[in-house]
């Protein structure tokens, strides 16, 4: 009974709520009606939102063409130089350079009276700015590099490359051949170092690769060094020289004397085989006990071969590290492609040959070999600016001054130049140097206060206080730079 009585109530309750909603319609009508009978309703009234919170998105605009880049080879172009000041005045640049302290350069006791000799040029129109006993023949040390480098590069296309082989004129019998390449390594130099030079690690992985495929595992080894014939030492040089310089040859790895420096082979072509036959056994070849000359053998088959950098590389690095070895070696390249005989003599003749065809050689002038080691070489401070002239003048040339050092910055020039009279030339100045016990040299270009490009030659012979020398050399440079006279 009391559940027919909750469904009765449940019936009742929601007819109400019928009744009440539809009376709530009907008022809501009415009064609607009422409203507007009386006038107090409006159709259209304006929206408190705005209604364009709610409309579509406008079309964009279309967007600006974009043009490609322009085709070509992606390089900025040079930047425009700034234009050429005056030609300093030669009286007043001789006269800065004429009060420059020179009391510390006193003569040896019973030796020579010290000289000095100097030439500056201006590149552009080749006039002399400064000069004094620019005609004097001077001991010129390492600046001796400067005229080799640039013989050598006149005569080269720069291009160049020697290559090192390994031929076999019979089954099992293999002869390493030399080809002049100053810089051959035995293993290579240290990941991302400049330059980096051909190996004989390479070249045995390539002669081994070659026997494995010829079913080979035994050979015997000769060498060939005969691409040059003079003796490897020059008669000029003081024996204690023999730790500046290792005997000239056509064949030789890490100069002579290893990978990590040491002691400078005497016989650097029998050391360079040694090391080959070294690399050959280690990579599985067996090879019979010592590599024994082999001369006659360049026709043969060759096997496989490395090359060298190219010969402006090669002349930038023995610029650059003022090296006497490879110096030398140059000489004796540049003897060969001028068909001079491939000794001292013959690279001295191709030397002043070249510099001749230039219009730089001094009379007066001698030299006995490549490098300045010799202290019987003689030119003149005209010369060598000269020729520095030559050098920064001409683009093919230019690539030597890649190799010189900048007034305290880099090189043999990074600790000088820090007094206030040289200081100038800091950063500005490049240059090659030149030591020798009485000799101090610096020969270079630089730009003035004025941004005129101007070559230079310095000597000072019979000096005893090399520091002091050294020291007026500097000076002289920075007095030269800060012209703006």
């Amino acid at each position: 009974m009391r559940s027919r009585g909750r469904v009765v109530e449940w019936v009742i309750t929601w007819l109400l709520v019928g009744v009440l909603l539809a009376s709530g319609f009907l008022i809501a009508v009415f009064h609607r009606e009422a409203l507007a009978a009386a006038g107090l309703t409006r159709d259209g009234a304006p929206a408190t939102v705005d209604p364009s919170l709610f409309a579509p998105p406008p079309e964009p605009e279309p967007a600006e063409t974009v043009m490609p880049p322009p085709s070509g080879t992606g390089l900025v172009g040079p930047a425009e130089l700034p234009p050429q000041g005056p030609i300093p005045d030669r009286s007043a640049l001789e006269a800065r350079l004429g009060i420059l302290d020179k009391t510390k350069l006193v003569p040896a006791e019973n030796g020579a009276p010290v000289v000095i000799g100097y030439e500056v040029i201006d590149v552009e129109t080749g006039e002399v700015v400064a000069a004094s006993n620019e005609k004097t023949p001077l001991t010129p040390a390492s600046n001796t590099k400067t005229l080799t480098a640039l013989a050598v590069m006149n005569a080269f296309d720069g291009s160049e490359r020697f290559a090192t082989r390994v031929v076999q004129p019979e089954p099992g019998r293999l002869v390493l051949i030399g080809g002049g390449d100053p810089m051959l390594r035995s293993i290579p130099v240290e990941a991302g170092s400049y330059p980096e030079p051909a190996t004989t690690d390479e070249l045995a992985k390539l002669t081994v690769d070659k026997l494995r495929a010829a079913g080979i595992t035994s050979v015997t080894l000769g060498y060939d060094d005969s691409a040059f014939t003079g003796p490897g030492w020059n008669d000029t040089w003081p024996s204690n020289y023999r730790d500046q310089v290792t005997p000239i040859s056509a064949l030789w790895i890490d100069e002579g004397r290893g990978p990590t420096g040491g002691p400078r082979s005497q016989t650097p072509a029998l050391s360079a085989a040694t090391t080959f036959a070294a690399q050959l056994t280690a990579l599985g070849i067996m090879v019979a006990p010592e590599p024994q000359q082999s001369l006659g053998a360049t026709d043969a088959p060759e096997l496989a071969r490395v090359e060298s950098l190219p010969v402006h590389v090669l002349v930038e690095t023995f610029m650059q590290r003022s090296n006497n070895s490879f110096t030398e070696l140059m000489g004796f390249q540049l003897a060969a492609k001028t068909g001079h005989p491939t000794t001292f003599a013959g690279s001295v003749a191709a030397i002043q040959e070249q510099l001749t065809q230039l219009g730089i050689w001094d009379e007066g002038t001698v030299l006995h070999d490549a490098s300045g080691l010799s202290r019987s070489n003689l030119f003149t401070p005209n010369m060598l600016a000269a020729a520095l002239a030559k050098l920064a003048s001409e683009p093919k040339l230019s690539v030597i001054l890649d190799g010189l050092p900048t007034a305290g910055v880099t090189g043999t020039l990074a600790d000088r130049f820090g007094d206030a009279i040289s200081a100038p030339a800091r950063g500005v100045a490049r240059a090659k140097t030149g030591s020798l016990s009485l000799v101090a040299t610096l020969g270079g270009t630089t730009l003035t206060a004025d941004d005129r490009l101007l070559a230079f030659a310095f000597f000072i012979n019979g000096a005893p206080d090399g520091w002091a020398a050294r020291v007026w050399v500097d000076q002289a440079t920075g007095t030269v730079t800060s012209c703006g006279c």
